[in-house]
């Protein structure tokens, strides 16, 4: 969302103009600041040499003078906010939800923590607040366009800028068979700050309630995969990813094809991941061709059968544990435009949550073969109109409100907690399919709501995808994975253990738009909401038990086992044994091995950690492969770095519920739960082997 001053005054002064295809070119920013005037120069160059055209945009900005105002009033504090198109609501002196929201904006656009509590430090930066800090983010180039970041081949210097404020990030997308046995950690781009961030990959079921575990305490620098819904992954390392000195850039653009250079690396085995039209995750593209040469990378891409709009190239990531952010030209326009605005703050309005058309609610047993239904609606998907003059039985298909503009053929109603299909309409009556989309007929009194779901083409929807935090009574948690807005998830309770379940949490996601790499969310947590009036009891066949780990058989001999302090070399191989690991209810689906690394003396290098994610064996035998040594950082899982004592830490099994931690000092830790527990393998710190 493009932040306006009322002070704000545009100046553009077009230098030079040569008209060109719009969709081969590439921008660099160059930002200057004196005082409170800002001088922007665009320089566009055509992928055709001679047609070249530069404009400089002088904007004017005066200070406005917040120094004297009294924050600790909220009405004041919401007057701010709204003068600055920060959209805090009503300045009725209440710290609401849509107050909140938007000094969260607020804060992070000022570099603040973005928490939503207007404390000292963000009344400061309101008091110090210019009015100016937001300006030249725009450049003109045939049509006025926001961008975030640019530069050309011949500038080393990148001006980053972004008017949005967000809590999603971007994640790689990719189909793929057998995705079950991809595990770990998944590189991408924090869409907030542009930083570095590693995703987790871990077990996924999208057709079940109970399918997506959500696994708590990450490493840092790493964040749950399914916080963003429905994806899937083939490249998984087994750290935190860092950002590569090498550049990608579009370097031209045309009808039918884009080009792609990664400067620094010459490496084939790139991945180039965008942001498609009207979505806010990030999928993998192939390229058509790719060659190198030294310390160059050319990638060309085909734009048959893309997705008609404007694709967005974020990012390139070769497998090194590193990612090549792009520059430059980032945006990419596929057959002809298509209007691509977002309202921001979208919010959800209804969770549609349907057994056998019948909303669920106040604790209604499902049963292992249950039929589930889940959708949402968001509050920018409808407009409201005036509300009900006649009550409406819950068998009636024809339906009288106040006036022949409420709706039209077509269009959708929303009263309560159900759905009505406009089918044809005369004057103030209105014919209607009742129980759209599955919805409970319901009756509805004089006075009900009524709301008109207008248009609900790819482009008007706001939300792209979104996910439910499901909690049972035991404190495990599920992440229930959502399409669009209107987009039925058929789902079961299969997979679920015994309890009772309520709705813990949603986040829904908006997708990018058109000039801007910066994606929209929205998280409601407040479990007291109407929305969240959803509790169901499971009884299935079983509760859920953890794994667990013994030291010996039913013999009374020891098992386990695991190199003691042994010397590793190229080629060679490490195995663990460990035998004494029970089932729980669930079996585990995979293993993380962690070892902490403690230097040799003259390495000269500092301590730390390594986990590597496996599959498991019916044995629970692990063996690690020793491919290659290097004297850095490795990311790989048959690649190690050397100068390192690597010392056994932990187990940590995965099944379709949660993890459990089986240390190496008899500490057994739970993710479902504050309890911890023990075992008896009390030699498992003695697991160690070297790489000199």
């Amino acid at each position: 969302m493009q932040k306006k001053s009322a002070s704000l005054i545009f100046v553009l002064i077009f230098l030079s103009c040569g008209l060109g295809d719009n969709n081969v070119e590439s921008e660099s920013i160059i930002e200057t600041s004196i005082d409170d005037i800002i001088l922007e120069e665009t320089t566009t160059t055509s992928a055709i040499p001679s047609s070249t055209s530069t404009t400089t945009t002088v904007y004017i900005c005066t200070s406005e003078d917040n120094s004297n105002i009294d924050f600790k009033n909220i009405k004041n504090v919401q007057n701010f906010l709204n003068r600055y198109g920060y959209n805090a609501g009503d300045e009725d002196g209440y710290l609401g939800n849509q107050t909140v929201s938007a000094i969260k904006e607020f804060q992070n656009f000022a570099g603040l923590k973005p928490d939503g509590d207007p404390g000292p430090a963000t009344r400061n930066a309101m008091n110090n607040w210019t009015g100016c800090e937001e300006q030249a983010i725009e450049y003109v180039s045939g049509e006025e366009t926001p961008t975030e970041s640019s530069s050309d081949s011949e500038s080393t210097t990148t001006t980053t800028s972004s008017t949005t404020t967000t809590t999603t990030t971007t994640i790689p997308s990719e189909n793929v068979s057998n995705s079950q046995s991809n595990y770990g950690y998944q590189p991408s781009v924090l869409l907030t700050s542009n930083e570095i961030t590693s995703i987790f990959r871990g077990l996924e079921d999208k057709t079940s309630i109970c399918g997506v575990p959500y696994i708590n305490n990450l490493d840092a620098n790493s964040i749950n995969l399914y916080q963003n819904g429905l994806l899937q992954y083939s490249t998984v390392g087994n750290s935190t990813y860092t950002e590569s000195t090498a550049t990608a850039e579009i370097v031209n653009v045309t009808t039918s094809t884009f080009t792609i250079n990664v400067i620094g690396n010459g490496d084939t085995n790139f991945k180039f991941y965008f942001i498609k039209p009207f979505e806010s995750d990030i999928t993998q593209l192939t390229p058509s061709s790719i060659t190198t040469s030294s310390g160059l990378t050319t990638a060309v891409f085909n734009k048959n059968n893309l997705e008609q709009g404007y694709w967005f190239f974020s990012f390139a990531e070769n497998n090194s544990g590193q990612i090549v952010k792009s520059v430059g030209l980032r945006e990419i326009l596929i057959l002809d435009e298509l209007i691509q605005t977002q309202a921001s703050n979208n919010e959800v309005d209804t969770i549609f949550f349907l057994k056998d058309n019948q909303n669920i609610s106040k604790g209604l047993n499902l049963n292992s073969v249950s039929d589930i239904k889940l959708f949402y609606t968001s509050k920018n998907l409808y407009d409201s109109r005036d509300n009900t003059t006649v009550a409406i039985s819950d068998s009636a298909n024809t339906i009288t409100l106040k006036n022949d503009a409420q709706a039209s053929e077509g269009q959708i109603l929303q009263i309560g907690r159900e759905l009505l299909l406009v089918t044809s309409k005369n004057g103030s009556t209105y014919t209607v399919e009742r129980g759209y989309l599955n919805t409970q007929k319901q009756s509805h009194s004089v006075g009900s709501t009524v709301k008109v779901i207008q248009n609900t083409s790819k482009q008007s929807i706001q939300s792209s995808f979104a996910y439910v935090v499901i909690r049972s009574e035991l404190g495990i948690r599920y992440q229930v994975a959502l399409g669009s807005e209107l987009s039925i998830n058929q789902l079961s309770t299969s997979k679920c253990p015994n309890g009772l379940y309520s709705f813990e949490e949603i986040t829904i996601f908006s997708w990018r738009p058109q000039g801007s790499s910066v994606t929209y969310s929205n998280t409601k947590l407040d479990r007291n909401n109407a929305i969240f009036d959803k509790q169901f009891l499971i009884n299935n066949s079983y509760d859920y038990i953890p794994p667990s780990l013994s030291s010996t058989d039913v013999d009374g001999s020891f098992i386990n086992s695991g190199p003691k302090n042994i010397n590793i070399s190229i080629g060679e191989k490490v195995r663990f044994d460990f035998s004494g690991i029970v089932p729980g209810t669930n079996t585990p689906k995979f293993a993380e091995l962690k070892f902490t690394m403690n230097p040799f003396q003259s390495s000269g290098k500092l301590s730390k950690s390594r986990s590597i994610f496996m599959k498991i064996s019916n044995d629970y035998i692990f063996e690690i492969s020793i491919n290659d040594v290097i004297s850095s950082r490795a990311v790989k899982s048959d690649v190690w770095e050397s100068g390192y004592k690597y010392i056994f830490d932990s187990l940590i099994l995965y099944d379709e519920v949660s993890k459990t931690i089986f240390k190496n000092n008899q500490e057994v830790i739970y993710d479902y739960t504050s309890s911890k527990s023990s075992h008896d393998a009390y030699y498992l710190d003695q697991f160690i082997f070297n790489i000199p």
